[in-house]
């Protein structure tokens, strides 16, 4: 009989396509200009992460926010679908536990953490509730959630849509259930919140561009995301990497920097309480 920590819904299928180029995914969405920087120290800034302090991160990817709270004085853990991307989280902050599992059984005691935070995460979880419910429990205060707003003025929207007849019907109709906006319809984020009874007690949204140094990082970025594994497998890498391409044109200056807009929607949360000092 299943308990809730053990392995269930949605990392024995994401775990492997962002395994699959982890080494191009942290080199460019996680690498030293990525993309969250802004993100990670406004979470670090508004929850104190001081020495002391435990910290947890939910699709931890290849640690990079993980880091950056280390060296912020806190002892950190991470979990992530993809084994790949945790041997890197692991090479980075090697003092840390980092596990390879599932957002909706987190294998930790309840109240592990001062804070628990999912950058862009939750939104691939099969059942979104159960996944903020699992880090709420683990949770003794603070838990952070990160999504993407704005998504009609999106730059990754905007990259990502064109490649959409390169993806098999069935990815696509999946992804709208468990994938990257999944949760960025009005009101979607406040309704898995108040079911997984977490109370919000502070709401921000933060714009920054995501920019590469050139078109070849930006392309290899978006190539290597977990979801592109579809599409490549669908229509072929040269397709796929060429349809990039031509969808970051708009988003290239003269000197072959790429700016993508980006708008995040910041909420940190706790149970049944409303005070955030």
């Amino acid at each position: 009989m299943e308990t809730s920590r053990e392995r269930a819904g949605s990392a024995t299928r994401w775990g492997p396509l962002f395994g699959a180029r982890a080494d191009e995914w942290a080199e460019t969405w996680e690498g030293p200009s990525g993309w969250g920087t802004a993100v990670y120290e406004h979470v670090l800034d508004r929850a104190h992460i001081e020495p002391g302090s435990t910290v947890l991160d939910c699709g931890c990817g290849a640690g990079r926010f993980a880091r950056m709270a280390a060296d912020r004085g806190a002892e950190v853990a991470g979990i992530d679908a993809s084994r790949e991307l945790i041997d890197v989280a692991a090479g980075r902050t090697p003092e840390s536990d980092f596990r390879v599992g599932d957002l909706e059984a987190l294998p930790w005691d309840t109240d592990s953490f001062d804070l628990v935070t999912g950058f862009s995460s939750f939104q691939f979880a099969d059942d979104k509730v159960r996944a903020l419910r699992e880090a709420g429990r683990v949770s003794r205060d603070l838990t952070a959630v990160i999504i993407p707003t704005q998504v009609a003025a999106s730059g990754i929207a905007a990259v990502f849509k064109p490649l959409f007849p390169l993806f098999p019907p069935a990815a696509l109709e999946g992804m709208r259930h468990s994938g990257m906006f999944a949760l960025s319809e009005p009101g979607s984020l406040d309704d898995t919140l108040a079911t997984a009874t977490l109370t919000v007690v502070e709401d921000d949204e933060i714009h920054f561009p995501i920019a590469f140094d050139s078109v070849d990082s930006a392309a290899r970025g978006f190539v290597g995301a977990g979801p592109m594994a579809l599409a490549i497998s669908h229509s072929g890498e040269e397709a796929v990497a060429a349809a990039v391409r031509a969808s970051l044109r708009p988003f290239t200056d003269s000197d072959g920097h790429v700016s993508l807009p980006a708008w995040y929607r910041v909420v940190l949360a706790r149970a049944g309480r409303t005070d955030v000092s």
